[in-house]
């Protein structure tokens, strides 16, 4: 169910008023809510309803476990409930086919509980027993992911590299569907059980609380990924709605609307074709194409989480800001403070802190940012592609931090004058083609075909004629309005703007909306992740 389909209106246009209706009484609200995040979710493919649930059913009774308490069997008959509940719903609601796929997972998790309670409540040791438990919730989480997400990639690389030496491994491929957002949730879930095991947050004894919370339909599917401390308070009390948070909700979802159907599809429309034979193009159209893809991905997934942000913010919840002006960066470093934000905090929280950080001496830590760079890569997708963007990335975060640049740039920064000005305007047009560069493998199905648009650019063959004007048509007032952005003081100067240049701005993006919107409409990229 896409945010901007007729699907989509006719869901919300059921379900708001409903949650108005009952949005002061939190538990009614809570269950209204996980209602429709399962049909939501459920519309793509009921059939994974059940991977979810199991999710959500293991990770309440592990971070219960993980917080040192001695998990209850009335705990452990709850949550296997709600998993067979939600089992057999997907279970008769998809035609009685597909059992094992269906009932599998709720049988697992039954026995896996049942096991694990006896097993770690037996431990007198308190450490021990949170250990095992956060160790089990990490391991069944990222075990379900790594076989939805990489067993075809990694077994298929494995056979590959073996077959010069004459082993056979008799691979399998499995015709494996990704089901849409695993990466998302199962990261938010995992998180939640660290920062648990970590004191950091006190663990909920409300299954449908937490089950709000992970499924959370405006951002199931794409992000943010939440944190624990920001999203769980929120379904704990009851949320005001004021006038000024459904205007600005309204406004955020009609500009990530606009990013997405306006900019993103139709410069898809120019990148695609090239991207899928580039060879057949000049230098020009493959120049072209990138930069298209580049403004893409970031029209396509920050207008994703607008809509969801502008969503939710009309329920009175308030999601994370996944992106910040990132195109205007002038270091790595910087980039990742501005793009993704949910996910490479995360990353830097869960895995490059936990790896050593910058505590270890230098070499360690220029290992541990490429590591988690190229774990941040692998985690986009199961193809070297990814890999290789994220080596890319990783390689940039070392050399910039053996040249200090960001140290340089803070320096001038301080001192200020038109020496800072052409430092940050330098900064910024060195840094530019080397996101574009990794952008041009991310994009690319193969590394031949990366490396052909890559190389073909620097042919200097050719132009792009009327594509040029196409590109700036439709990516130059998003980065003039997002330029404007960037010199406010804050992201909230926009509400003190005044009225009529406000309302003659969303009045323009509104019949933008309308009068450009392409013609033929694109999933969205992070879909696939």
């Amino acid at each position: 169910m896409l945010f901007f389909t007729w699907t989509f209106a006719a869901f919300i246009m059921v379900f708001y008023p409903a949650f108005l209706a009952v949005r002061r009484h939190i538990r009614i609200r809570n269950a209204l809510l996980v209602v429709a995040a399962y049909v939501f979710y459920g519309w793509w493919d009921v059939r994974f309803l059940s991977l979810l649930a199991f999710t959500t059913a293991l990770d309440y009774v592990s971070a219960l476990g993980a917080s040192g308490v001695h998990v209850r069997r009335s705990q452990v008959v709850q949550a296997s409930g709600f998993l067979a509940s939600i089992a057999l719903t997907a279970f008769a609601v998809h035609g009685l086919r597909d059992p094992f796929l269906l009932l599998a997972p709720a049988g697992a998790a039954v026995l896996i509980f049942l096991v694990a309670t006896w097993t770690f409540n037996r431990m007198q040791d308190a450490h021990r027993r949170r250990k095992g438990w956060t160790i089990l919730s990490i391991v069944i989480n990222l075990s379900v992911l790594g076989f939805f997400k990489y067993y075809n990639f990694f077994g298929e690389s494995l056979s590959s590299a073996l077959a010069p030496f004459g082993v056979d491994l008799g691979f399998v491929t499995l015709a494996i569907i990704l089901p849409l957002g695993i990466s998302f949730h199962t990261f938010q879930s995992i998180g939640r059980t660290i920062d648990i095991y970590r004191d950091k947050i006190t663990p909920s004894t409300d299954l449908l609380e937490f089950a709000a919370f992970l499924s959370f339909f405006p951002q199931i599917l794409a992000g943010p990924i939440e944190r624990a401390h920001h999203m769980m308070p929120q379904f704990r009390s009851v949320l005001p709605i004021r006038p000024d948070m459904l205007r600005s909700g309204a406004a955020l979802f009609l500009w990530g609307l606009y990013k997405k159907t306006v900019v993103a599809d139709n410069l898809a429309l120019l990148a695609n074709p090239v991207f899928a034979d580039p060879s057949r193009h000049s230098s020009g159209e493959l120049a072209v194409a990138l930069l298209a893809f580049t403004i893409q991905i970031y029209g396509d997934f920050s207008g994703y989480t607008d809509m969801a942000r502008g969503i939710a913010r009309i329920m009175g919840f308030e999601l994370l800001l996944n992106f910040n002006l990132p195109y205007f960066s002038r270091t790595p470093s910087e980039f990742w403070r501005r793009w993704h934000i949910s996910l490479s905090s995360w990353l830097r929280d869960y895995l490059y802190i936990g790896l050593g950080g910058n505590r270890r001496g230098t070499l360690m830590t220029y290992r541990n940012l490429m590591l988690t760079m190229l774990l941040g890569g692998l985690w986009h997708g199961a193809a070297w592609t990814f890999v290789l963007w994220g080596a890319l990335h990783g390689a940039m975060q070392v050399v910039y931090r053996i040249l200090h640049i960001d140290d340089l740039l803070a320096a001038a920064n301080a001192r200020g004058g038109a020496r800072a000005l052409i430092t940050n305007i330098a900064g910024w047009l060195v840094l530019m083609p080397l996101i574009c560069l990794g952008w041009a493998y991310f994009r690319a199905a193969t590394m031949a075909q990366g490396n052909a648009v890559v190389f073909g650019i620097l042919r200097f063959d050719g132009g792009a004629g009327a594509a040029w004007r196409s590109l700036a048509f439709y990516a130059l007032p998003l980065f003039f309005a997002e330029g404007v952005m960037r010199l406010a003081r804050t992201r909230a100067a926009w509400a003190h703007a005044p009225f009529l240049l406000r309302y003659t701005a969303i009045l323009a993006v509104f019949y933008a909306v309308l009068a450009l919107t392409a013609s033929a409409s694109q999933d969205f990229i992070y879909f696939d992740f």
